[in-house]
């Protein structure tokens, strides 16, 4: 629900439950040019699912390198290859959120996708050593 004080600036005095949307202070709105809550919401769920499109995008791509390193005897873990990425991400950002930010997400990112990529080889590995037994 939207009011406007004594000078015109509009305040958003109660959110989609009732509540005051900021605690006790409303939300104000300087300008009719200004993005609703409800506006940057809809923006903020659009981006993510974008980005959960992406990183599961991002963890079919891990999975296939899983495949490779199966196939070449390598290690799950490369932890040089890590630091690359972990630095490439933060030089990437421009902000707001600072390197350290960006590193600390695409951290757990790695180490999620890591874990997808050793049960792959793990689940490849297994089904080499049933085929080799079988014969």
């Amino acid at each position: 629900m939207s009011q406007q004080n004594a000078t015109g600036e509009k305040m958003l005095s109660e959110n989609s439950l009732g509540e005051n949307s900021l605690g006790d202070k409303p939300l104000r709105i300087k300008s009719p040019e200004a993005k609703s809550l409800e506006a940057c919401r809809q923006q903020i769920d659009a981006l993510d699912t974008e980005l959960v499109r992406l990183l599961n995008q991002r963890a079919a791509i891990a999975c296939e390198i899983a495949l490779v390193k199966v196939a070449f005897g390598l290690p799950a873990y490369d932890g040089k290859r890590e630091e690359q990425v972990l630095a490439r991400v933060a030089e990437k950002s421009t902000g707001p959120l600072a390197g350290q930010s960006i590193t600390a997400i695409f951290h757990s990112i790695i180490q999620e996708t890591r874990r997808l990529g050793t049960e792959r080889m793990e689940e490849q590995s297994s089904a080499k050593e049933q085929l080799a037994n079988s014969k």
